[in-house]
């Protein structure tokens, strides 16, 4: 791709962003936070907003622990009682996600239908070329599509031509549903990049051809698409029982993972839905598990815990190029690849759009990778 092409992106990312996403008006009030590592897209954005007219406030924050950002971000928002506006507050980080209190508490001060709060994940360049060339509506649409099945399933097996196969038992009376399509909602956190349906598996057991990716919530710099080399899990009674494959910064990443206490077992059953995301990437991002595939989270699971009764710190999701999907007794399978959407209406969900802002349950940056420990610090 060329310097021209791309910076062409980047601004098409950016109007989809502000107009598709957050449906902004000369009404609003526009805040921009930034965590160091997202300075230059946090500069794209409020660039984007001063072609608009539109003003911002513009803060930064330090990731995960910052005991001066809830008196500048009260400094930046407008006087709730005075202002009739709406308020919009985009945050962007590259590797966490941070200080839900205090924006929870601001959205809290000026209403639930007056406040949106916009969570951008994986902040990049290819977040902007890539992550936004679905609007929300169609995002809802292929959310819609899975979901009226996958809800109603009792078993769903999922086969890839990278090799996977993978038999699963669902129960979508005991274990929630999450859908996160961009659409926003009174009271809840946008998380963006948008685009996979995710819940918690009653049984699962096979073998697992991660051939696309990995995203962890454990900062690290390696490398993490595994097209090159696949990394092979089994799966038994809901475990990991063993690994092969992947380079060897990947291995070790995943061993350090799966050492944890609960840290082989499978907490997560997941769809990424985004057909616009081309091309996975090389970072430890959200946007290669939102690229249309399978993605099979170990340790963390996403429901509350008096359903699953289990914390864990790490959160490792290894992530298929692509998959098929065999659902109960149905003789034509769904091809995630090609996705026919059939316009259902989109269920109502316990769970829509995650919003309490904590995508993967339990935060962001509980652990370092050591192979990445000198890049990071």
């Amino acid at each position: 791709m060329t310097d021209v092409q791309s910076d062409r992106d980047v601004r098409d990312g950016v109007d989809a962003l502000l107009d598709r996403y957050a449906g902004l008006s000369v009404r609003d009030h526009c805040v921009v936070v930034f965590s160091p590592d997202s300075r230059e897209p946090a500069a794209w954005l409020v660039a984007g907003l001063k072609q608009r007219g539109l003003s911002a406030q513009v803060i930064g924050m330090r990731p995960l622990v910052d005991y001066g950002f809830a008196a500048r971000l009260k400094a930046a928002v407008p006087d709730p009682e005075s202002f009739t506006g709406r308020l919009v507050v985009f945050t962007l980080e590259r590797d966490t996600m941070s200080h839900f209190a205090q924006l929870l508490h601001v959205m809290q001060q000026f209403g639930s239908d007056r406040c949106m709060v916009v969570r951008i994940i994986s902040a990049s360049r290819e977040f902007f070329e890539q992550a936004l060339k679905l609007g929300p509506e169609e995002l809802s649409a292929r959310n819609a599509t899975l979901l009226t099945r996958l809800t109603k399933a009792r078993s769903v097996r999922v086969r890839s031509k990278g090799g996977t196969d993978l038999r699963i038992r669902l129960d979508a009376g005991r274990y929630d549903w999450i859908s996160n399509r961009g659409v926003w909602r009174p009271g809840g956190f946008t998380i963006l990049p948008a685009g996979e349906i995710a819940t918690y598996p009653a049984g699962i057991e096979g073998r697992l051809v991660a051939d696309g990716a990995l995203n962890c919530n454990v900062i690290t710099r390696i490398d993490t698409r595994l097209g090159a080399r696949p990394l092979t899990v089994d799966i038994a009674d809901g475990r990991a029982t063993g690994f092969s494959g992947g380079s060897d910064e990947v291995r070790e990443l995943v061993e350090l993972c799966f050492r944890q206490p609960h840290g082989t077992r499978v907490g997560e059953l997941g769809f990424g839905t985004n057909s616009g995301i081309g091309l996975f990437i090389p970072a430890n991002s959200h946007i290669n598990e939102r690229r249309v595939g399978v993605h099979i989270g170990f340790g963390q699971h996403n429901q509350d815990r008096a359903v699953v009764g289990y914390e864990e710190k790490v959160h490792l999701d290894l992530i298929t190029d692509g998959a098929e999907l065999h659902i109960d007794d149905d003789t034509e399978p769904v091809d995630l690849a090609d996705l026919r959407v059939t316009g259902a209406e989109h269920p109502a969900l316990v769970r829509d759009e995650d919003i309490t802002g904590d995508c993967c349950g339990f935060g962001y940056g509980e652990l370092t990778d050591p192979v990445a420990a000198s890049a990071i610090g």
